[in-house]
């Protein structure tokens, strides 16, 4: 259960209300997190805002991007935005729900290439330790042809699904229906034994 109340969209008004129209034009609904952050309409604006800029700008494929995103998630334990951001690869990529499972867990992806998992791992280490990123690293990912403009932005990315989960977690965010079938398989649902 949420630890703040969550907005409904048939009741928003003012720029709460404007914000929610933003988000459903993109999704047909008002996800759980837009709702939870209502009491801010400005920042859940300018959230809105920097995610649709951050899947637009810049050369990285939304897949890649994508493959961040859950990465990030489960480095930062949240379970809703490695949900969302599975659903995402899976609808939009046809990832299977054990591709997925395989990066979430820190294994190599077998559906991208040598360079793009060099990129994922680069991700898991911003995701995980900022600090830990070293000279060698970022000489890694040039050294399998990354820019420094695609280096700048797979740091931006995943910062920005940091800050997203961390509000996510922390107010506990409950899971969109659509999410659900989904808790019932790996990585939500651990092996018996």
């Amino acid at each position: 259960m949420s630890r703040v109340p969550l907005q409904d969209p048939q009741t928003a008004t003012g720029r709460t209300k404007e914000v929610f129209d933003r988000v459903a034009a993109h999704y047909g609904m008002v996800p759980t997190l837009q709702r939870a952050m209502a009491p801010l309409p400005e920042v859940t604006d300018a959230l809105w805002t920097l995610s649709v800029a951050t899947m637009k700008e810049g050369s990285l494929p939304e897949e890649l991007k994508r493959a961040f995103f859950a990465v990030t998630a489960a480095a930062g334990e949240c379970d809703y935005c490695v949900a969302a951001h599975m659903l995402a690869l899976r609808r939009s990529f046809r990832w299977s729900n054990d591709e997925c499972v395989e990066i979430i867990e820190g294994r190599p992806s077998s559906r991208l290439s040598a360079k793009a998992n060099a990129a994922l791992d680069f991700a898991r280490t911003v995701a995980r330790r900022p600090a830990e990123v070293t000279d060698e690293a970022v000489e890694n990912l040039r050294k399998h042809g990354w820019s420094d403009a695609e280096i700048v932005e797979m740091v931006t990315t995943v910062a920005l699904l940091k800050y997203t989960s961390t509000v996510a977690t922390a107010l506990n965010v409950p899971f969109e229906k659509i999410m659900l079938p989904m808790l019932k398989k790996p990585p939500f649902a651990k092996p018996a034994g």
